[in-house]
């Protein structure tokens, strides 16, 4: 991935959009900037994003419309806080003055107009743009006006940025790549606004286990050279994928490539690419945006998924503690997918993901059916996370084309000889299990549990 060390010129720093005063340059090393203590996001976003569903073509009318629908369906007092608008609702040139021009057909009162409306309903807006000088979309990059646009999304009234990273402005290498995504997070600091960080870095994929598959091309995920310590103080949330999240369960191939994609490889970057231990109050490994109940439909590849497998889907995110940003039409899901619905309904479920303790997950087990690992062999996987009160909630996630009886060993998951065993997704009690508990799990399927010590 090149040099792991550079200077941080003050040259570089003007050409970043980013004056030399408002950024402390390390002389020889990665820098690492302090977090701002006085706003701190305590537990993962809740969320919806435009992009999986509407792609480019998102407007004011269907995000206003798509507000109404978290209000009536319950979503916002559930936690749901945040409607993030992907690429698509800018013009793709600066005005003469060289600030971002919001598409006037698609958003005819701006943007501040839009965020005074969902702050009205206690609701919350987030914006995208790119760290370099292009968007995966239509629009400008940020690159070159870091701080012009960080306040002008404050001046807007933005709470939630997403900067992707699609151009070629910015080094891939580990060390310039770090300084552009931090000159851009200081320079929301330098608002007035508290503005929720998300990024997309690019890490080169070791050519191990899952990850042999891409053969050592680079994916979404921060550098490995990155440390805790400086991821912790980069952003808010990170993502982490080998390809874009599809809605779709496995494929062999991604645009055409030899390359697998599919959801259950996001899964499988996050275990290779992602130490679930660097996760914290502020600091989220971000598995990408969820494909719940699209059914095939909108903007991105793939056929969809089965009720099962969106529940499997759900399920790992939540537990992983990934931040969990829905792109579903909400307008509509309550009545073509009123049991799609009821996943995200479920409160019990979203408090593992919000539990206020946010201890780190763990990968408990894992079992293939060949020698070698690869997405498509592996057939069991145990996830694991301690939560607030003691106990410890628990995926037995079948991957297999089979029926698959599973067990978690209390002993694994930190626990003593008994414990009481509740069902999330059923909403009830199981009973008092002493030293291990097992469930036969359908294909694709996971059984989602809560352990009390007994």
């Amino acid at each position: 991935e090149g040099a792991t060390e550079m200077a941080i010129t003050a040259a570089w720093l003007v050409v970043a959009g980013l004056s030399v005063a408002r950024v402390t340059a390390g002389p020889t090393r990665l820098q690492t900037a302090t977090r701002n203590d006085e706003w701190t996001p305590r537990t993962p976003p809740l969320a919806w994003s435009s992009w999986n569903y509407f792609a480019n073509n998102v407007n004011e009318s269907v995000v206003l419309d798509i507000a109404d629908a978290m209000v009536t369906l319950g979503l916002r007092d559930l936690g749901y806080q945040y409607i993030n608008i992907d690429a698509g609702y800018l013009l793709h040139n600066r005005s003469a003055s060289g600030e971002l021009q919001v598409n006037p057909d698609k958003f005819p009162r701006g943007m501040a107009a839009v965020a005074s409306d969902l702050h009205a309903k206690n609701l919350s807006l987030g914006v995208y743009t790119d760290l370099t000088d292009r968007s995966c979309g239509i629009g400008p990059g940020s690159f070159g006006h870091y701080q012009q646009d960080a306040d002008t999304f404050a001046s807007w009234g933005v709470d939630y940025l997403k900067v992707d990273y699609c151009g070629s402005s910015v080094s891939r290498d580990p060390a310039p790549q770090y300084a552009a995504w931090l000159a851009f997070g200081q320079a929301l600091k330098n608002t007035t606004r508290n503005i929720y960080y998300s990024i997309c870095p690019h890490g080169k994929i070791p050519e191990v286990g899952t990850g042999a598959a891409y053969k050592g091309s680079s994916g979404y995920a921060p550098p490995l050279v990155w440390t805790d310590e400086q991821r912790h103080a980069v952003s808010h949330s990170i993502l982490v994928e080998y390809f874009n999240n599809f809605d779709e369960w496995y494929s062999d191939t991604t645009y055409g490539r030899h390359s697998p994609s599919g959801m259950i490889t996001n899964i499988d970057s996050s275990v290779l690419m992602w130490n679930y231990s660097t996760s914290q109050p502020g600091t989220f490994g971000d598995f990408d945006m969820l494909q719940m109940c699209t059914y095939g439909k909108g903007g991105t590849i793939g056929s969809g998924m089965t009720l099962e497998e969106y529940r499997s889907h759900y399920s790992v995110w939540v537990a992983l503690g990934s931040p969990l940003i829905h792109s579903a039409d909400l307008r509509t899901i309550a009545r073509d997918h009123p049991d799609c619905l009821a996943l995200i309904q479920n409160a019990e479920v979203l408090a593992v993901n919000q539990d206020p303790a946010v201890h780190p997950a763990q990968l408990v087990f894992q079992a293939t059916n060949s020698s070698t690992v690869s997405s498509a062999s592996i057939v069991e996987q145990v996830f694991a996370r301690p939560l607030h009160d003691g106990s410890v909630a628990v995926v037995l996630f079948n991957r297999d084309e089979q029926p698959r009886e599973m067990q978690v060993v209390f002993d694994d998951v930190g626990l003593g000889a008994a414990a009481v065993v509740r069902d999330l997704w059923k909403q009830a009690e199981v009973g008092t299990m002493r030293t291990a508990y097992s469930a036969t799990v359908e294909p694709h399927g996971v059984v989602f549990v809560k352990l009390t010590p007994a």
